[in-house]
């Protein structure tokens, strides 16, 4: 179960960090590396939840706005806006 929605997981963050329409900006504005610390964070507590599939429930629960917000992120932004936002992903930390 782990080995399946873990990647799941990583690949929803990665795609929704990649882009996003300034004019639709959330109340909680995220950048390409608050996403990208959201994510290691999840991936960490996953790990730890070792398949358990409440605690996954959890998980994905106290996530759920932060990932909506690099979801958002990610929408409406051209080819070359998102290959500068995966550069700037590289960058973080």
């Amino acid at each position: 179960m782990k080995k399946v929605v873990f990647p799941i997981v990583v690949v929803a963050l990665i795609l929704g960090s990649c882009g996003g329409a300034e004019s639709e900006k959330k109340e909680e504005s995220v950048s390409v590396c608050d996403c990208m610390d959201a994510m290691e964070e999840m991936m960490k507590e996953v790990e730890v939840a070792g398949g358990d599939e409440s605690k996954m429930k959890e998980i994905e629960e106290k996530y759920k706005d932060k990932a909506e917000a690099c979801k958002k992120l990610g929408e409406g932004k051209s080819d070359e806006e998102k290959k500068k936002m995966a550069e700037e992903a590289k960058n973080c930390k």
